[in-house]
């Protein structure tokens, strides 16, 4: 490990969002003891500005870009992330996806859990869900022990993806994000975490998450529902919550997005009055 780098190092990949990517790099806090690798998974009609984007980062840490020569895909962008990561000897690997915002303490929050808590391989958090205007929707929370967690994975992901950080060691026993579950990747990962270690998500609001109930195309959405429900498959047991959670994947197939998107809004809302 390279004596002059931070024990955690953030991973965001990159795709023809510049703006995106300089609005979450001016995220991070000025007293915040983070690097960042952003993984340009190689875009062409909109790439990396890394002026702007050296600019707009100003935490303790360094920023560093990783240019992959053709676009493949989410999870190809990720593992080649967590690849250089790893042959640097990085401890602790936070996530955060273009347009998404970090709240400005987040990492020193999840770094003093994990010192604390040194059984905890992966860590996640609320998020505050907002429009595009940057208005509140709704606060996104998990259940933050691990059994509460095991239970809550038989429905979806009980994780937050950008909102993760995780030990790099750990890797050695989940392996990187699977390339068998298309749109689905973290929900993959999350579940080795989940089958072979201690896991946790704070109750703190982590990040600011931009909702697009127009960004995520028919098609990319219905690979999503079909990998969970692959996952759901098989790591079903006997409970209920298994089988009603697959019961509501495949509901989900069957809906518009917009719909479920407006549903969800309203009952998160009514939750949190």
């Amino acid at each position: 490990m390279d004596q002059t780098q931070n024990r955690v190092v953030c991973l965001i990949p990159h795709y023809n969002n510049p703006q995106g990517l300089v609005r979450s790099l001016a995220s991070f806090g000025r007293d915040e003891q983070v690097d960042v690798l952003v993984v340009d998974d190689g875009s062409t009609r909109a790439p990396v500005d890394e002026r702007a984007a050296r600019e707009a980062f100003v935490a303790q840490g360094a920023l560093r870009f990783l240019h992959l020569p053709q676009n493949r895909g989410i999870e190809h962008a990720l593992n080649s992330g967590l690849s250089w990561i790893e042959a640097r000897g990085y401890e602790l690997i936070a996530r955060l996806d273009c347009g998404d915002t970090n709240v400005p303490d987040r990492f020193a929050r999840q770094v003093a859990y994990l010192d604390v808590h040194p059984k905890v391989m992966l860590l996640g958090g609320a998020a505050s869900m907002v429009d595009q205007t940057g208005t509140e929707q709704f606060v996104l929370c998990h259940p933050t022990a691990h059994a509460a967690i095991t239970r809550a994975m038989r429905r979806n992901s009980a994780f937050i993806h950008p909102a993760v950080m995780f030990r790099s060691a750990a890797l050695a026993r989940t392996g990187h994000y699977p390339l068998d579950a298309p749109a689905a990747e973290d929900y993959a990962l999350f579940w080795s975490f989940v089958l072979h270690f201690e896991v946790a998500n704070l109750p703190d609001v982590l990040i600011h998450y931009e909702l697009d109930p127009g960004g995520i195309s028919l098609s990319k959405r219905q690979r999503q529902i079909k990998s969970r429900l692959a996952l759901q498959w098989q790591h079903k047991d006997a409970s209920a919550a298994a089988w009603l959670g697959m019961a509501r994947s495949a509901l989900m197939l069957a809906l518009p997005y917009q719909l479920v998107f407006k549903l969800k809004s309203q009952l998160r809302r009514g939750k949190g009055a």
